[in-house]
């Protein structure tokens, strides 16, 4: 069955942000489905000024060299921005071309690389790919720092062919020793920034997938790109990334020899993506697992929550997400790897923390009767339906909502449209159905 355009343009927030309020939903709902897409697509034309204006107060106010600071400021970022995939394809380009702090040791120099993946978040790709290879976090974690004519370090040129750009079995390991070489003498000053040294670079002929000339590290990134599976490597994973993880060989090349004809600009791949009958299919609907940071973004939203918890970083770090320090180059393991025993009951726990909020906390929290009214529910029923919408798109068995309104209706036996003169039954159904719903599996997949 064909996924309606309200419930199409939800998913589509899902995939590319991290979930959607209320007025969000309606406001690219009145776009329709391609317009919605070219919004967020095209989001240079949209203001983002008070964000920024914001993060430029925190970013004076917070200490830039602390990891907890840096944190923040994303965390900021995700739940605020007008320019939700900007923010959606800094997460992928830090997941992909992945930097960790607990290496790097310099918050400040990770909060640079950050605002590299945000600033050429949807730019072309081998301008992405020479800036990060000059990127001085990037330097430091793979050992560019050492890597000297006549004792080449062979990681970066390693990670950027296996991991980066074309994938295992598509290079020897003499294109890792000849790449390696290239990349000699890109180094770092004793500021840790970027500088060129040439007496450390190696200029003499080298042999690289085939190609020889006195190549150096641009040329290693152009040569990389001249090869097929490339195009493929980024439409295979961006395709992933934003659909689900099984696309058929077809799409995928279709995808690729677009990337190519469009001279590797991100933003016409994505498009093509979301665009694609692939996006809007049954089989895409519901089917990711939403990361830590996508779970708890995507639950703040659809309550209507504007403040973050204190401790978020490190609930997230316990459901296996600690945001500038990925596990190792190859990103997080997504997918199933998000959903164990312990990072579960760490989700169940922060939708509960979320919908417990009173008094003093209550902006970290729920408003019972506010969302009630928001939703127009004035029967248990009413009620279940309205948070299955905006946590789940309804999208679970009848047997699940009947098992959700026994609970909403326990100990009450009056006329259903008297349920909520009560205030305190109000409460306790609100906030135990919110909970239910977040904590279930629907609440869990994007």
């Amino acid at each position: 069955m064909a996924i309606s355009d309200r419930r199409l343009i939800a998913h589509l927030l899902r995939r590319a942000g991290f979930g959607t309020t209320a007025s969000e939903l309606d406001a690219y709902a009145a776009l329709g489905f391609t317009g919605a897409v070219n919004q967020l697509v095209d989001y240079s034309q949209v203001s983002d000024d008070s964000v920024e204006a914001q993060v430029a107060f925190m970013e004076n106010s917070l200490d830039l060299t602390k990891l907890e600071s840096i944190q923040q400021i994303w965390l900021y970022r995700m739940l605020n921005t007008a320019r939700p995939l900007q923010e959606k394809m800094t997460l992928f380009w830090h997941d992909h071309l992945a930097n960790a702090n607990s290496k790097v040791g310099k918050p400040d120099a990770m909060y640079r690389q950050n605002q590299f993946f945000r600033s050429n978040a949807l730019g072309d790709f081998p301008g992405i790919l020479r800036g990060i290879s000059r990127d001085p976090a990037m330097i430091r974690f793979l050992d560019g720092n050492t890597n000297r004519k006549g004792a080449p370090n062979e990681n970066y040129a390693r990670e950027l062919m296996e991991l980066f750009t074309m994938g295992r079995g598509n290079y020897s390991e003499t294109d890792v020793r000849e790449g390696a070489r290239a990349f000699t003498g890109w180094n770092l000053d004793k500021n840790f920034q970027f500088t060129f040294n040439a007496k450390q670079h190696d200029d003499g002929l080298k042999t690289f997938l085939n190609q020889r000339g006195k190549w150096n590290g641009d040329d290693v990134v152009r040569i990389i790109l001249e090869q097929p599976v490339s195009a493929r490597f980024m439409a295979s994973k961006l395709f992933n990334f934003f659909v689900h993880d099984h696309p058929s060989s077809t799409t995928i090349q279709d995808l690729a020899d677009q990337f190519r004809d469009n001279g590797f600009r991100v933003r016409e791949l994505v498009r093509a993506i979301f665009l694609s009958a692939d996006f809007a299919s049954d089989d895409a609907y519901h089917a990711v697992i939403r990361s830590p940071v996508e779970y708890v973004i995507g639950l703040m939203k659809s309550f209507g929550i504007p403040q973050f918890l204190p401790g978020i970083t490190g609930s997230l770090s316990r459901m296996g997400m600690q945001l500038f320090n990925p596990p190792g180059v190859a990103g997080w393991d997504w997918g199933t790897a998000w959903i164990g025993t312990n990072t579960y009951l760490e989700r169940v726990n922060l939708a509960n923390t979320l919908t417990s909020q009173r008094g003093e906390n209550a902006g970290r929290g729920i408003d019972p009767a506010a969302m009630a009214r928001q939703l127009g529910a004035i029967t248990p029923h009413g009620l279940v339906d309205g948070l299955l919408r905006v946590l789940g798109d309804g999208d679970v068995d009848s047997s699940v909502r009947d098992a959700l309104i026994d609970y909403a209706s326990s100990g009450y036996s009056g006329p259903a449209e008297g349920f909520f003169d009560s205030a305190q039954r109000l409460d306790r159904a609100v906030r135990g159905i919110a909970h239910l719903i977040a904590s279930s599996p629907v609440a869990q997949m994007a």
